[in-house]
């Protein structure tokens, strides 16, 4: 069973997304890097899922995927799927007709009170097929102990978890049969704008560009495809102390609907930020 595990946030300047978040009342995370992979973070850790500030310090092969995202202008870019076996999980995608590459392992170090030690993960990335509107991976934890450490989960607007991330799609039910070979033909839904992939609560939703215009009050972008990945949905505990965090912070926010409100791109590292009202 896949869920969502994280959604990463690309940052061409790694400390000035951390500093914007920052401003948003979200706790970060100490920057860690990848050694291995060429890539450096911030996270924002919530109850069971969390946000990655990503960016690409060392240019290579194994980062190129990211590359590329960041130079089509980063924000919002992909989805990271959980899994309690990573290698279990590609053997049940490779029968499913799913090209997957090798499970690819490894650590980033991680300050604690006795030292450092080394939080350890197994990924492998999604093809086009099985996630045809947003890059994806599935990410294996193996030490969930140095990733949610509750003195990082605690933040002043009252974060709590992921509720959706929307992506604009020219053609949304185009994506449907990927997505329904990928988690099961009862994750997926219609929805008013398009499509609705239920991720275990979290919800990844494809609308068209008129509905993103129209409803969300986007700006839509062009790419080649048509396919833009702009907003990103977290549930908070008491709007009011989230609302109190971004005018601390002196960030511009806009209504909602009765329960949320809305940061624009150029203060939440290129992500259309909605924060939203939870139980």
């Amino acid at each position: 069973m896949l869920t969502l595990d994280h959604v990463l946030i690309f940052a061409g300047d790694l400390d000035t997304a951390a500093q914007q978040y920052r401003r948003l009342g979200f706790s970060l995370t100490p920057r860690g890097s990848h050694p291995s992979l060429g890539t450096a973070n911030h996270t924002i850790m919530f109850e069971r899922d969390y946000l990655e500030l990503i960016t690409v310090a060392v240019p290579g092969p194994g980062n190129a995927r990211w590359a590329s995202i960041m130079a089509a202008g980063g924000g919002f870019g992909a989805v990271a799927l959980a899994t309690s076996d990573a290698r279990a999980t590609r053997a049940q995608l490779l029968q499913r007709g799913f090209e997957i590459p090798e499970v690819i392992d490894f650590a980033r170090p991680v300050a604690t009170d006795g030292g450092t030690e080394l939080a350890r993960f197994s990924v492998a990335h999604l093809p086009a097929d099985a996630s045809p509107a947003l890059p994806g991976f599935f990410c294996q934890h193996h030490t969930r102990e140095l990733v949610w450490l509750p003195a990082h989960q605690t933040h002043a607007n009252t974060a709590t978890k992921v509720v959706a991330m929307v992506v604009i799609h020219p053609d949304p039910a185009a994506a449907s049969p990927g997505y329904e070979r990928l988690l099961g033909r009862a994750m997926v839904h219609p929805h008013p704008g398009g499509l609705q992939i239920d991720l275990r609560g979290p919800r990844l939703l494809l609308v068209t560009p008129d509905f993103a215009r129209r409803r969300l009050n986007a700006s839509v972008m062009e790419r080649p495809d048509g396919i833009v990945p702009i907003g990103v949905t977290i549930g908070v505990r008491r709007l009011e102390r989230a609302i109190a965090s971004l005018e601390e912070g002196r960030v511009s926010y806009r209504r909602f609907g009765r329960r949320s409100v809305i940061v624009d791109p150029e203060d939440a590292c290129g992500v259309a930020l909605e924060l939203a009202a939870v139980a």
